[in-house]
């Protein structure tokens, strides 16, 4: 049994029950105040009495010491009203017949329970591709009943419905219900602006009772920080934000990223437009973001993926798949070692080079020597999986010259490496 559910134009509040009051003198009380069901679909209630004709005030009243209604005058003594009465609750009218004289002493109904229904227990809550959202929950049982056969009881599942009910604060805002068969345990909440907090009802009679609510939300995740290379065989650091774009009912808004115990995220990589993406690494985006440290083996396409998600800790928190927007990062080869072997020579002196390169490509590099605008090679330097030795002569006496050793563009498993120029390194010629 539960709480009516309907407003009335004329409200009907109750009293307490065991409230007593001196009534002086007056006229005659009413008998036989009786309670029942005009259309209890609609929270239609019927209250007649008998006395002699007179002008008559109703009021609810309730049993746990609750504040009864005001008295409200009526005129007939058969009235048909909706109340909002309170839910969980014991109840019963209260009738008076009034004159000149003052009023007559109370006569009443008997008790009646006003009890909701059991609240619906969500058991999932699951994406579906074109934006809707189809949720599973078990239906409880209804509370025990606290006033056995009173007059407003009706058979379990006469009156009432079942279904979610959401608030779309982007979408006017504007609450919907969703109304299905009692017995109903799945549903589906049809494509709505995101995020928006929902909760499944169930309703009888009086009133409804709640699941937990459901934030269905949008997952964002976006990069934040790249590097504008990498170096062969070193980690890069890229770094995003990932979280679900929750509101908090009806206060949050706009809304907030929030990561609840963590969000997971998938690192993704390829070579290139037209390859596959495959998968690069597992990390946890919290308060702060997320980190990925991948190590540089070529130029490649880095996006996160985080997939559909849901947080329950009380309430819940749904959210649908979102990769991020792809980042290239290049990679430039790695030079272990690229210098002479001292750092002065006398004109005319053979240095030694030596060159380390990774990865370990047979290329033809370059000596180069800058002439203060630009890097000029000077001679070719032929690498072979990655190393180099050989002599060159000191020239130009009383001269100190920068050089460096480049390399051109290689591949490492068909992934590609930049053209690529090592530190620079002097040599002075006395």
């Amino acid at each position: 049994m539960r709480r009516g559910a309907v407003v009335a134009a004329t409200t009907l509040a109750l009293l307490t029950g065991a409230q007593a009051t001196a009534w002086a003198a007056g006229p005659d009380t009413p008998t036989d105040v009786q309670v029942s069901w005009a259309d209890a679909a609609t929270g239609l209630m019927r209250v007649t009495w008998s006395d002699a004709g007179a002008a008559n005030k109703v009021r609810i009243e309730y049993k746990d010491g609750g504040s009864p209604s005001d008295w409200v005058s009526q005129s007939s003594n058969v009235l048909n009203t909706r109340w909002t009465v309170r839910g969980g609750t014991i109840a019963r009218i209260a009738v008076v017949t009034t004159n000149g004289d003052g009023d007559s002493a109370p006569a009443v109904s008997p008790w009646f329970d006003t009890d909701g229904p059991g609240a619906p227990k969500l058991t999932a809550a699951a994406p579906q591709t074109d934006g809707s959202l189809r949720l599973t929950w078990t239906n409880t049982p209804a509370p025990a009943d606290t006033t056995p056969n009173d007059p407003l009881d009706l058979p379990a599942g006469a009156v009432g419905w079942v279904g979610p009910k959401i608030w779309t604060p982007y979408d006017g805002p504007k609450m919907e219900i969703f109304k299905h068969p009692l017995g109903t345990t799945t549903a589906v909440i049809p494509a709505r602006s995101r995020p928006y907090p929902a909760w499944v009802l169930a309703m009888n009679e009086w009133t409804s009772s709640a699941s937990a609510r459901i934030d269905f939300s949008t997952m964002k995740i976006a990069i934040t920080t790249v590097p504008a290379f990498g170096v062969f065989g070193r980690p890069i650091t890229i770094a995003g934000t990932a979280g679900a774009d929750t509101c908090l009912w009806p206060d949050d808004v706009p809304c907030a990223l929030w990561q609840g115990g963590g969000i997971p995220i998938t690192m993704q990589t390829r070579a290139a437009a037209f390859k596959p993406w495959e998968y690069a690494g597992r990390y946890t985006a919290y308060t702060f973001g997320f980190q990925a440290q991948p190590v540089a083996v070529g130029g490649r396409e880095y996006r996160f993926y985080a997939p559909a998600w849901q947080y329950t800790s009380g309430d819940w928190v749904v959210t649908t798949q979102v990769i991020s927007s792809p980042k290239y990062v290049p990679t430039l080869a790695n030079f272990a070692v690229a210098g002479f072997n001292v750092a002065s020579a006398q004109v005319g002196q053979m240095v030694k080079l030596t060159v380390d390169v990774r990865p370990g490509g047979t290329v033809k590099g370059a000596l180069q020597r800058w002439d203060g605008k630009y890097w000029r090679s000077v001679l070719a330097v032929p690498v072979t999986k990655g190393k180099a030795v050989m002599y060159v002569r000191a020239a130009g006496r009383g001269t100190k010259t920068y050089y460096r050793v480049a390399v051109p563009g290689m591949s490492y498993y068909g992934l590609p490496i930049e053209t690529t120029g090592s530190r620079s390194f002097t040599l002075t010629v006395r």
